[in-house]
C-alpha cells in the first residue's frame, strides 16, 4: 500500500495550487488594491530626479605627436584594457580628485558638515571629503558600452544643473588624473635616469683610471690591442724562422748531394747543377777545352815529345788541378753554408720559444685588460642610452597626452528621468499580486496535511470511499451526533454512499474494520454511519474493540437506553464477557467439545448485545483486566468473533487508533476489509504514513479511506455535496434546538 502511495507521489499535481489561487483570488485582489492605494501618496510625494550623462571616449592608441616613446604605453588589443580603464574610472582616488576639483567638500549638501559661527566647518577636511565621496558614489553611475570604446558617466540629482556639472567634472577628473600620473611617472623616470647617469659617469672615470694603471703596471702598449706589439714580433720571428728553415733545407740537400758524389770517385762534381753554373768552373772548362784542342794540334804537328806538347800537357794538368781545387773549395763552401743556415734556424727557434713563453704569460693580462675594456664599453653604451632617454623624458614632461577625452559632454536635462510615477503604481500592483500569489502557492505547496479525498490515494494508496463534511460546529457526543445524522435524510445518505462504494469494491466483505491513525479523527462516527447504512439491508453488529479508549461512546449509548438502569451502566458486559466466559468454561471443564468448536451460545450473545435500531445492534468492548494484546491473541477471541459473524450478516468493528498500540495489527487477520479514517487538515502526511506503515506488511489488499470533516469547498463526494447544497447543516442545528 505504501509503495503504491510512493509511486503516486512522484506525479506532479498542480490542482491544489490552482485551487488555492482560486479560493483566495478575491482576497488577493483586495490586498493588491489596498497596497496600491496606500502607495499612491508615497509615490506622488517623491522628489523628481534629473540625470545627465557625459560620454567618455577611451583612446585605442596614443596620439602620433612625438617620435619619442612615452614611459607608459598601452595595448588596446588586449581584452582587459577597456575593462581596466572602466574600473579605474570608478576608483576612489578619481572621485577624490573630482570632489576637490569641484570643491564639493565645501558644499553642505555633500560634506555632511555645518558651518560654525566662526566660519569653520564642524568636520575636518578629510572627513568632509570622505562624506562627499560617499554621497557622490550613491548617485553616480558608470556604464560600459559593449564592443565600443565609450563609457557613460551619469549623475542623478534633484538639480539638473548640478547633475550635468558633476557628470562632466567626474569625467574630466579621470582624464586629468591619468595625465598627472603619466607626467609624474615621467618625472620620476627622469630623476632616476639622471641619478644613474651621475653614477655611471663616476664609474667610467674610475674604470679608465684602473685601465691606465694596469697598463703602466704591466708595461703594456695599446698598439693594435694590448698584445699587438708582441703579436707583430712573434709574426716576424715566425717568418724569419720559416725562411731560415727553408734555406737550411736547401743547404742540407746540396751538402748531402756533394757527399754522395764525393763518395763515388767515378762521378765528376762539375756535373752537379750548383757547381756547373759556377763562373770560375765554366772558365776552367773553357780553358781546358782550348788546352786540349791545342795539345791535339801540337801532338799532330810536332809529336808527343815535343816541348810544346809537353808544355801543353803541363797546362792541361794545371787546369785540371785548378778545377779539382775549385770543386774542393765549392764543396767546403756548401758545408759551411749548411752549418751557417742550421745555426740561424736554431737561433730563430730559441728566439721563437722565448717569445712564445712571453706571449703565453701575456694571455692572462690580455684577458684582464679585455674584461676591463668590455666593462668600460658596456658602461659607456649604457651611459649613452640613459643620456638619450633622459633627454627624451625632459621633452615628454612638456607634453600632456590624454588617454581619454570627453566626446559628448553632459548637458542640462529639461525633464526628470525618474521616478516614473505611473509605472511605479503599476509595478506596485503587479508586485503585490505576484508576491501574494507566491505566498498562496508556497503555502499550498508546503502544506503537508490531507485536505482532499484524492490525496488519500496519491499519498497513501488508499481506495477512497467518501469524504464527510463538518456536520456541526458545536461540541457534541458521537452518539448524539449519530442520532441527528440518522434523522436527516441527506446526512444519512453519506453513510449509504460509503457502504455502496464498499460493496461494489468488495462484495464479500462481511467483517469490516474502521480505524484511524490518531484518536479524535472520526473513526467511531464513521463506523456508526456505515453500520447504520448496512443495517437497512442486512443484520449488522457494531462491535467496539477499543479497550484503550475512554468508553464515552458506550456510556452514551447505555445512558440513552431504556433497558438498563443507570446504576448498572458500569457493569454492562461486552465482547470481553464472551471471551472470558468461554475461557472460564474451558478451565472448569464444564463445556464439551461441541461448545468449543461453535463458540458462545446464542443466548449469551443476545444478553450482552444492545439494539440501536431495526437491524442494527451494538456490542460494547466490556471490562478487561489483562492487556488487550494478550486478550486478542487468545484462540477464544477468534472463536467469539467467528460466532458473531455467524450470528450477523455484517460486523463493523471499531478498532483502536494505530498510534496507541499494536491491537489493530492483531485484529487484521479477522477482517475482510479495512477502512482508514483521516481527519482533514489535522495531521501531516508523513505522520499518517508512519502509522500506516505498521499495517502494510499485514494487508493482502489495499485498505479503503474516508476523509472526515472536510471543508465545504473541498468536498467531492456526491452525497456530501448534496448534503451541503440542501443546507442540511442548518437542519441539523434546528433539530438540535427543537
Amino acid at each position: 500500500m505504501i509503495k503504491h502511495g510512493k509511486s503516486l507521489e512522484s506525479n506532479v499535481n498542480f490542482t491544489p495550487l490552482l485551487t488555492a489561487l482560486k479560493n483566495h483570488g478575491l482576497k488577493l485582489l483586495l490586498v493588491t488594491a489596498v497596497v496600491t492605494g496606500l502607495s499612491l501618496p508615497v509615490i506622488w510625494s517623491m522628489t523628481d530626479k534629473y540625470v545627465s550623462t557625459a560620454t567618455v571616449l577611451i583612446k585605442a592608441q596614443s596620439d602620433n605627436v612625438s617620435p619619442i616613446d612615452p614611459i607608459e604605453n598601452y595595448d588596446s588589443a588586449r581584452s582587459q584594457y577597456y575593462e581596466t580603464q572602466f574600473s579605474l574610472m570608478q576608483s576612489r582616488v578619481v572621485l577624490v580628485k573630482a570632489v576637490e576639483a569641484m570643491a564639493l567638500q565645501k558644499n553642505e549638501q555633500f560634506n555632511g558638515a555645518m558651518l560654525a559661527d566662526n566660519g569653520d566647518w564642524t568636520l575636518s577636511r578629510e572627513l568632509r571629503i570622505n562624506h562627499a565621496v560617499k554621497e557622490l558614489q550613491r548617485h553616480l553611475t558608470f556604464t560600459l558600452v559593449r564592443l565600443t570604446q565609450l563609457v557613460y558617466v551619469s549623475y542623478e540629482s534633484a538639480s539638473p544643473q548640478q547633475a550635468s556639472m558633476i557628470a562632466n567634472g567626474v569625467a574630466k577628473a579621470f582624464i586629468d588624473y591619468t595625465v598627472e600620473q603619466k607626467i609624474a611617472r615621467t618625472q620620476q623616470a627622469k630623476l632616476w635616469n639622471q641619478q644613474q647617469l651621475d653614477v655611471l659617469k663616476k664609474q667610467i672615470r674610475q674604470q679608465k683610471q684602473e685601465i691606465d694603471a694596469f697598463l703602466q703596471r704591466e708595461g703594456l702598449l695599446t698598439f693594435r690591442g694590448v698584445d699587438g706589439f708582441q703579436t707583430e714580433e712573434l709574426v716576424i720571428i715566425t717568418n724569419k724562422l720559416a725562411d731560415a728553415k727553408e734555406r737550411r733545407l736547401a743547404s742540407q740537400a746540396n751538402y748531402e748531394l756533394v757527399n754522395k758524389y764525393m763518395k763515388d770517385h767515378n762521378t765528376d762534381l762539375s756535373s752537379m747543377p750548383d757547381f756547373s753554373s759556377h763562373p770560375q768552373l765554366q772558365d776552367l772548362r773553357i780553358a781546358l777545352i782550348q788546352a786540349t784542342r791545342k795539345l791535339s794540334e801540337l801532338t799532330r804537328r810536332y809529336g808527343p815529345k815535343h816541348i810544346k806538347v809537353i808544355e801543353a800537357n803541363a797546362e792541361i794538368k794545371v787546369i785540371q788541378k785548378q778545377t779539382a781545387q775549385l770543386l774542393n773549395e765549392l764543396s767546403q763552401g756548401l758545408q759551411q753554408k749548411y752549418q751557417a743556415d742550421l745555426i740561424k734556424e736554431n737561433h730563430y727557434k730559441s728566439l721563437l720559444a722565448l717569445h712564445k713563453k712571453d706571449f703565453s704569460a701575456l694571455a692572462s693580462k690580455r684577458e684582464h685588460y679585455d674584461g676591463l675594456m668590455a666593462d668600460l664599453t658596456q658602461k659607456q653604451s649604457l651611459y649613452e642610452q640613459l643620456y638619450l632617454r633622459t633627454t627624451e623624458h625632459a621633452l615628454n614632461t612638456t607634453y600632456r597626452e590624454q588617454d581619454a577625452r570627453i566626446y559628448d559632454p553632459a548637458v542640462v536635462s529639461d525633464r526628470p528621468a525618474k521616478p516614473n510615477k505611473p509605472l511605479l503604481v503599476v509595478m506596485v500592483s503587479i508586485m503585490t499580486m505576484i508576491i501574494g500569489a507566491l505566498i498562496i502557492i508556497i503555502r499550498a505547496a508546503t502544506k503537508q496535511t490531507i485536505a482532499t479525498l484524492a490525496q488519500l490515494e496519491e499519498k497513501f494508496g488508499l481506495i477512497p470511499l467518501t469524504d464527510m463534511p463538518v456536520f456541526t460546529g458545536e461540541p457534541m457526543s458521537t452518539w448524539a451526533l449519530g442520532k441527528q445524522i440518522f434523522s436527516n435524510q441527506y446526512a444519512n445518505e453519506i453513510g449509504n454512499g460509503a457502504y455502496t462504494a464498499l460493496s461494489l469494491a468488495r462484495p464479500k466483505s462481511q467483517c469490516v474494520g474502521v480505524v484511524s491513525s490518531y484518536r479524535k479523527e472520526g473513526a467511531t462516527t464513521t463506523a456508526l454511519l456505515l453500520a447504520a447504512a448496512v443495517s437497512e439491508v442486512k443484520s449488522t453488529l457494531l462491535l467496539d474493540l477499543d479497550y484503550r479508549g475512554d468508553g464515552e461512546f458506550t456510556k452514551d449509548i447505555i445512558a440513552d437506553s431504556d433497558t438498563i438502569e443507570s446504576g448498572d451502566q458500569e457493569e454492562v458486559a461486552g465482547f470481553s464477557q464472551l471471551v472470558l466466559n468461554q475461557l472460564g468454561s474451558i478451565q472448569t471443564g464444564t463445556e464439551n467439545s461441541a461448545s468449543l468448536s461453535h463458540g458462545p451460545s446464542s443466548l449469551d450473545i443476545d444478553q450482552i448485545i444492545q439494539p440501536l435500531s431495526s437491524g442494527l445492534s451494538y456490542l460494547a468492548p466490556g471490562i478487561l483486566a489483562e492487556s488487550p494484546l494478550t486478550f486478542f491473541s487468545r484462540p477464544e477471541c477468534e472463536s467469539a468473533l467467528r460466532a458473531l459473524r455467524q450470528r450477523f450478516d455484517t460486523v463493523i468493528i471499531k478498532l483502536p487508533a494505530l498510534n496507541d498500540s499494536k491491537d489493530t495489527q492483531l485484529l487484521l487477520r479477522f477482517l475482510d476489509s479495512l477502512i482508514v479514517v483521516v481527519k482533514s487538515e489535522k495531521h501531516t502526511a508523513s505522520e499518517i504514513k508512519q502509522q500506516l506503515n505498521k499495517l502494510s506488511p499485514l494487508l493482502n489488499e489495499p485498505a479503503f479511506g474516508v476523509l472526515n470533516q472536510v471543508s465545504d469547498d473541498r468536498i467531492v463526494g456526491e452525497e456530501s455535496l448534496r448534503f451541503i447544497a440542501q443546507g442540511s447543516m442548518d437542519i441539523l442545528k434546528l433539530d438540535e434546538a427543537s
